[in-house]
């Protein structure tokens, strides 16, 4: 019988990801090695000798989490090479690939199944490593595990938005379009804040008392997983909208008198976007119960400052 049921190998960039995982898989009563869960252990001892007696011996299956970053590193390299020496010492599969991107890693066949971590939520990815393991779902899931998914699963769909997000925080954007004339801008410009203002509120309308009922279920109810999902993935949404309704206007070229008032209208989206994040990292560590709530406000004195500007001139 192997020491662990699962060896964890992945890249510290999607550390993340891989210990909502581990904490998953730990709760549905799973032996893991996860770097975390052994700096004691780990200390002082020769960790390539170490390392590959765990990838090669001590576990039943290596979970492996291939991304740029994975293919790049070099402990990871020693850790996936005592993983498929031991892949080709056995007649059933070791290695359990789950994929970010399509990242080409040496020694991994082309042929071999994988899971597209980008589709699974960690709670899902656990239940599914259990299930491999046989040792199924849990029948009575853990109190609050509808909240647990949702937090999960808006959590994977803002990664996807990573790199938008970061092109907002820098004021990237394409040129979409182009103004020559003051009336087309302004009515442009018009147009946008009624847009904004509809995406603020469809907020409220995704979380309203209602739609969680749905999905949640009334106290003593077992949630929805699929309304559950369905409504994490609409919250997802809004926030996309919303990073998309500031790259249009920052991507619309103007004439000199309404480039600022573009840009700081663009700006109105910097609060709602960061009172969301700070929402699901609340949420998502409290694994809280009950309706939830989020409040969504926003300074507009610099637009209207602008666009009193705009009218004297």
């Amino acid at each position: 019988m192997t020491k662990y049921d699962v060896c964890l190998s992945f890249a510290g960039e999607d550390r993340t990801y891989v210990d909502e995982v581990a904490q998953h898989l730990k709760s549905l009563g799973v032996r893991i090695f996860y770097d975390n869960d052994a700096q004691v252990d780990l200390w002082g001892k020769n960790l390539t000798e170490y390392l590959d007696e765990i990838y090669r011996n001590q576990s039943r299956y290596c979970l492996m989490f291939v991304s740029r970053h994975y293919a790049e590193k070099m402990w990871t390299k020693h850790e996936r090479q005592s993983a498929f020496d031991r892949a080709m010492t056995q007649d059933q599969e070791y290695v359990l690939p789950v994929r970010f991107d399509d990242t080409v890693l040496p020694g991994l066949r082309t042929g071999v199944g994988y899971l597209d971590g980008t589709r699974f939520t960690p709670v899902r990815l656990a239940e599914m490593v259990a299930q491999k393991l046989g040792a199924g779902t849990p029948a009575q899931p853990a109190a609050g595990w509808e909240y647990a998914l949702f937090a999960d699963t808006v959590r994977a769909g803002l990664r996807g938005l990573k790199s938008k997000r970061v092109d907002h925080d820098m004021a990237f954007a394409k040129n979409v379009r182009t103004f020559t004339t003051d009336t087309e801008a302004l009515d442009y410009f018009t147009a946008r804040t009624r847009a904004f203002d509809n995406i603020i509120n469809s907020i409220e309308e995704v979380l309203s008392p209602q739609r969680q009922l749905l999905a949640f279920g009334a106290n003593g109810q077992r949630g929805d997983e699929e309304k559950i999902t369905r409504l994490a993935t609409m919250f997802v949404e809004v926030y996309d909208n919303l990073l998309v309704w500031a790259a249009e206007l920052r991507g619309t070229a103007t004439t000199e008198k309404f480039r600022a008032l573009y840009s700081a209208t663009a700006r109105l989206a910097d609060q709602p976007l960061r009172q969301i994040d700070e929402f699901v990292e609340r949420f998502g560590a409290a694994r809280g119960s009950g309706e939830l709530r989020l409040t969504i406000d926003y300074d507009a004195a610099e637009v209207e400052a602008e666009l009193t500007k705009v009218q004297t001139n």
